[in-house]
């Protein structure tokens, strides 16, 4: 199943629906990624923010300011001209149900962030704003090269693991899987028919995915591609 497609015309991001034979529960995610157009982001919050119960992401720690400001290097240059990082939802903007926070406290990354290696956070603090400023440089499509996601971990991915840096990927992404499917299982604890949406980063899709059709019976029954942005 795919998350984020990126091909030699743009990247698109799937919206996916799901049900479920054993509640009336409707869910729908919406796999994010930090850079795109203007429109992508538009649409995904008019749709997502109209669904009875979202849960978000976002974690108010000096770790993703500081990764969130390469980004915003990034889109201020001519290349990457008509991208913008991904905006906040303001409250009260379009949101006609529940707002679910369904991330860590800055506390609980910090905690998290701390069991990193020292070296591995230096290199993180040092490696993200020279990374950004090459592909500041190269254009969207280096940008595009890296971003499909599916369910299921690649080649690339399964080669590259370390365990010298399995404390970044527990910060980063499991500790906040967990947190995400600890909300989505207090949300459907509860049977009342309601229509949910999850709007998180693709790569915690996978944990979502995984839990609803094997904890939950719960199965994919639509998807729709939305274009983050485009390559020409």
């Amino acid at each position: 199943m795919q998350f984020i497609e990126s091909t030699a015309f743009g990247v698109r991001s799937a919206r996916l629906s799901f049900t479920s034979r054993a509640t009336h529960t409707r869910i729908t995610l919406f796999p994010m990624v930090h850079v795109g157009e203007p429109a992508f982001y538009d649409a995904t919050y008019r749709d997502a923010f109209a669904h009875d119960v979202v849960l978000v992401e976002g974690v108010d720690s000096p770790v993703v300011k500081r990764v969130t400001r390469s980004y915003r290097w990034l889109v201020g240059s001519r290349a990457m001209a008509g991208l913008i990082v991904q905006p906040r939802m303001q409250r009260g903007e379009l949101i006609s149900g529940r707002v679910v926070h369904a991330d860590l406290s800055a506390d609980e990354f910090a905690q998290e962030w701390r069991r990193v290696l020292p070296w591995t956070r230096a290199m993180i603090y040092l490696l993200a704003p020279i990374v950004v400023l090459r592909l500041r440089c190269s254009g969207r499509a280096s940008l595009a090269k890296n971003l499909a996601c599916d369910d299921e971990p690649s080649v690339a991915e399964l080669l590259a693991i370390d365990p010298e840096t399995g404390g970044l990927t527990q910060a980063l992404l499991s500790s906040r899987d967990d947190r995400l499917i600890e909300r989505l299982d207090g949300e459907l604890a509860d049977a009342k028919p309601r229509s949910l949406a999850i709007v998180y980063g693709a790569l915690h899709m996978r944990a979502v995915v995984r839990a609803l059709t094997t904890k939950y019976d719960f199965f994919a029954s639509g998807a729709e591609w939305r274009l983050v942005f485009g390559l020409d």
